[in-house]
């Protein structure tokens, strides 16, 4: 019984209060936010090292850290001990369920042997929020491991609430994994295969200024762009490279001199060295390994498909390899789709098959395993289109559930190694090896992140590269090797494609906007005697703007088609009618003049229409087949007829070849002269009529007055 009850409740609350708050300070200073113990810990632990990655017999353990006190009260008599598990792991679910136990001793105790020999004293007091290290050795030999296996290794700290408890208590623990293969025969080893992608958010305009200043960064020493290609390198027997072309471009557009956007202003960029020696590593590294390329901008084929542009999806697929090969200086023929999140819908399925690909990479759970759970490896599977049957590399979602771990500090880094390390270990344990057969299951495994834009730390990634060179249980194997070899004999269905996948698309709202862009870019087109070299600029821009990487920064996506739509709107204002004021017809007919400039550096074929309103009031066939060549003014007269006496507003639009409407209209007045005249006609007549009649009126009376009367005579007689 607990001598101090009263205060060890005390103590609960007011810790409770001050870790939480000491804990977030401690966890942001000194490793990070992901780096904190588990829940209801007093002492949070950090790793630092521990080695060897892939332990032999006559190896020494070392593991090193740091531990610090979070909690509000002083502990004394602290110290760090290794603890393990009796016997090796089973499955790949015990992975995931002792990754998640948290630090208070239970019944589910993974590392229940402790090992006295490591216990070593850290500090006789350690006050709230201080920190000591820690530096742990141990021969292999001298671990308590009976057979071969993946093992469960805990680092326990141990210490005294002052006033609270008698002995040393657990205050804290870190659960990771060692596997242990001293001999080589002891397991066989699983093929795998590396997916090493490399691509970015495509933020540059039509003009190839870079709206922001991530991919300069990114490719600068010490960006994740530059370890990505570094580490690749380093490893490429190991790696199979899935490059996003659009970078390449972004990267070779660099070297010759690049602008950026800056706050409000576009500057200079000055990464053009860094973007050379970049795409040179780039190149050393893939020269002979294996190397496919992305569709152009990593195009989100589903969601171009629903927006009704499929023939962008068909672009950007058919123009990748020729990007690839213009850079690297080396021949790249295919395009692999890239499934975003490892979803693919049926009819965009189809719609990549036509266009040519021939091989998908998707989650294996989105290509599950028929008759119960998955006992079997296979990295590959075929999947059923209209268009043929189409290869698909189906990634470990465990591994990539691992690549997706937090890797913010070396703590976070070594502990998602070790745990990659565990699970390549238990699937190598657990795939059956019947050699015997026809065909024999297939035990190679795709590792690749769930993300094209991963952040990978090379404290992980460079260990787990030498793993695969080195492990017992891991043998290399390029994305070639795995095309090549037969279908695994297991069965698979296609999974479905469900909200989530649907929701995580481009939004129908987004890709609006992109086709309203893409419409306004094929008018202008039509117009163009040559429209390749101009507007292949802003077609790309496009697709830059239909990249799957927009579903995470869909702010800075919106700002790239903005940007288009300005620039292109700009370049339409080039063509345009000059007529202004008002145009006076000598009757109710005639010809309206109009002039048209084309400030483009290019010849363009337009025509040219009159419309008012009440349409009614004007009578106007359109003019078209005006060839304008560059620099220069055209000027054309269009005969109309205008109904009534009151001026008209006439707007003045261009066509296309086709007829449609290019461009904003011009506006100008017609007035006619026609009704002024008869106007004039009707007044002179009534006059005349007027001074007729009054000439006709005083005659009469001039002879009435001259005339005898009949009674003056009879007088007279």
């Amino acid at each position: 019984m607990n001598p101090f009850p009263a205060r060890a409740r005390r103590a609960t609350i007011v810790g409770a209060v001050i870790s939480a708050v000491t804990a977030t300070f401690i966890g942001t200073l000194v490793t990070g936010p992901q780096a904190l113990a588990d829940e209801g810990a007093n002492i949070a632990i950090f790793l630092d090292r521990l080695t060897p990655v892939v332990p032999q017999l006559d190896d020494t353990l070392r593991v090193s850290g740091r531990i610090v006190n979070l909690s509000s009260e002083r502990l004394d008599n602290v110290s760090v001990q290794l603890r393990t598990s009796s016997a090796p792991l089973t499955g790949r679910p015990e992975v995931t369920e002792i990754s998640s136990l948290n630090s208070a001793p239970g019944e589910i105790e993974p590392d229940q042997v402790p090992l006295a020999a490591t216990r070593i004293d850290v500090a006789d007091s350690l006050a709230p929020g201080a920190q000591e290290t820690f530096n742990i050795k141990i021969p292999m030999r001298n671990l308590p491991f009976s057979q071969a296996g993946t093992y469960v290794l805990g680092i326990e700290t141990l210490g005294q609430i002052v006033g609270v408890d008698s002995i040393a208590q657990r205050q804290g623990i870190m659960r990771t994994f060692l596997p242990w293969f001293p001999y080589s025969s002891t397991v066989t080893p699983i093929e795998l295969v590396w997916l090493w992608p490399v691509a970015d958010w495509p933020a540059r305009s039509a003009g190839g200024v870079l709206l922001n200043d991530q991919t300069p960064r990114e490719i600068a020493p010490g960006g994740r762009l530059d370890r990505i290609v570094d580490m690749g390198a380093a490893a490429s027997s190991v790696v199979s490279w899935i490059v996003d072309p659009a970078l390449l471009q972004t990267a070779d557009v660099m070297t010759r001199g690049y602008r950026v956007v800056s706050g409000t202003s576009v500057v200079i960029g000055d990464r053009g060295a860094d973007a050379q020696e970049w795409i040179q590593t780039l190149r050393t590294g893939s020269a002979t390994g294996d190397l496919r390329v992305l569709p152009y901008a990593d195009n989100d084929a589903s969601a171009v498909r629903r927006a009704g542009m499929d023939t962008d999806v068909v672009r950007a697929i058919t123009m990748a390899p020729s990007y690839a090969n213009s850079v690297l200086d080396k021949p790249v023929t295919s395009t692999i789709y890239w499934a975003p999140f490892g979803r693919l819908d049926r009819r965009t399925t189809d719609l990549l098959a036509s266009s040519g690909v021939r091989t998908v990479v998707m989650a294996a759970s989105a290509v599950p395993l028929t008759g119960g759970p998955a006992i079997t490896s296979s990295g590959r599977t075929n999947i059923s289109t209209s268009f043929g049957s189409m290869q698909a590399v189906l990634v470990d979602d465990g591994l990539s559930a691992t690549l997706a771990l937090p890797q913010a500090t070396r703590s976070d880094a070594l502990l998602a190694r070790q745990r990659f390390l565990a699970e390549t270990a238990l699937i190598a344990v657990n795939l059956p090896t019947d050699s015997s057969a026809t065909l024999p299951p297939s035990r190679t495994v795709v590792a690749a992140p769930v993300d094209l834009r991963w952040n990978p730390s090379p404290v992980m990634l460079n260990a787990l590269l030498r793993a695969t060179s080195r492990a017992p249980w891991l043998g290399r194997h390029s994305l070639s090797d795995l095309l090549a070899e037969p279908i695994a004999p297991v069965g698979r269905e296609r999974g479905g494609y469900g909200v989530r996948a649907r929701a995580a698309e481009l939004t129908d709202e987004y890709m609006g906007s992109v086709r309203q862009v893409q419409e306004q870019l094929s008018t202008f087109n039509a117009i163009l005697e040559d429209p390749a070299p101009l507007t292949e600029q802003y077609a790309n821009a496009l697709l830059r703007a239909e990249s799957a990487a927009w579903r995470t920064e869909p702010a800075t996506g919106r700002l790239l088609v903005e940007s288009v739509r300005i620039g292109l709107t700009d370049q339409i204002a080039q063509v345009r009618v000059l007529s202004e004021g008002t145009i006076t017809l000598s009757g109710d007919s005639g010809r309206v003049p109009v002039t048209i400039a084309n400030d483009l550096d290019r010849a363009v074929t337009v025509g040219v229409q009159l419309r008012s309103s009440p349409s009614v009031r004007l009578e106007s066939a359109p003019l078209s087949g005006i060839r304008i060549e560059p620099g220069r003014l055209a000027s054309v007269e269009l005969d109309a007829r205008v109904i009534g006496s009151q001026e008209l507003g006439v707007r003045v639009q261009l066509l296309t070849p086709d007829g449609a409407d290019f461009g904003e209209p011009a506006r100008i007045t017609i007035a006619s002269t026609a009704y002024a005249r008869a106007a004039a006609w009707v007044v002179a007549i009534a006059f005349l009529a007027i001074v007729i009649f009054v000439v006709v009126g005083v005659t009469r009376r001039i002879r009435a007055a001259q005339k005898p009367s009949s009674g003056a005579i009879s007088d007279t007689v």
